[in-house]
Order: structure tokens, then sequence, then C-alpha cells
């Protein structure tokens, strides 16, 4: 073989060395962009998910508020109806009394 075959092989041989770095070169950016663009989709996928499940739950959470605030208001609303209610005869009562005595005081 002839010395400028030898040296034709080489730089054929380099220049495909450098292709071939060049191509794993650009296949590696390509990877990394790929698998930051699959990073961000994944994080912005779970803080949908996020805010979905905190916004259920706090729909969750004001509806057992309102539930309780409800049954506490109806119940305070019975018990002032039944004191209402008592206090009204044994306001009768008293007045009733009351004249019984002024009556006799009157008599007496």
């Amino acid at each position: 073989m002839a010395r400028e075959d030898i040296l034709s092989k080489i730089k054929t041989a380099e220049a495909e060395a450098r292709a071939s770095v060049q191509r794993a070169m650009e296949e590696k950016e390509k990877k990394i962009a790929d698998a930051t663009t699959e990073a961000a989709n994944i994080v912005r996928t779970a803080e949908t998910t996020a805010q979905e499940y905190y916004d259920k739950s706090i729909a969750q959470a004001e509806a057992d508020v309102k539930s309780k605030k409800e049954s506490i208001v109806g119940s305070g609303a019975k018990n002032v109806s039944s004191m209402s209610n008592s206090a009204s005869t044994k306001l009768d009562k008293a007045v009733e009394y009351l004249l019984k005595e002024f009556m006799g005081l009157l008599h007496a």
C-alpha cells in the first residue's frame, strides 16, 4: 500500500470518527432535551393533580363545616324555641302568682 493510500484511509477514519462523535453529541443533547421536556410535563401533571386534590379537599371541608354549622344552628333554634315556650309558660304562672299576691295584699 502506498503512503498516500494509508494517509487517505487515516483521514477517512478520522472524519468518520468526528462524524460519529458529532452524532453522539447531537443524540445526547436530544435525549437531554427530551428528558427535560418529559420532566416538565410530569411536574405540570403533578401540580395539576395536587391542585385538583386540594380544591376537592377544601370543597369537602367546606361542605362538612356548613353541614355542622346548620346542625348546630338548628339545634340552637330548637333550644331557643323550647326555652321561649317554657319561659312563656312560667311567665303566665308568675303573673298569675303576683296578681294573687297583690290581690291578697289589697284585701288584707
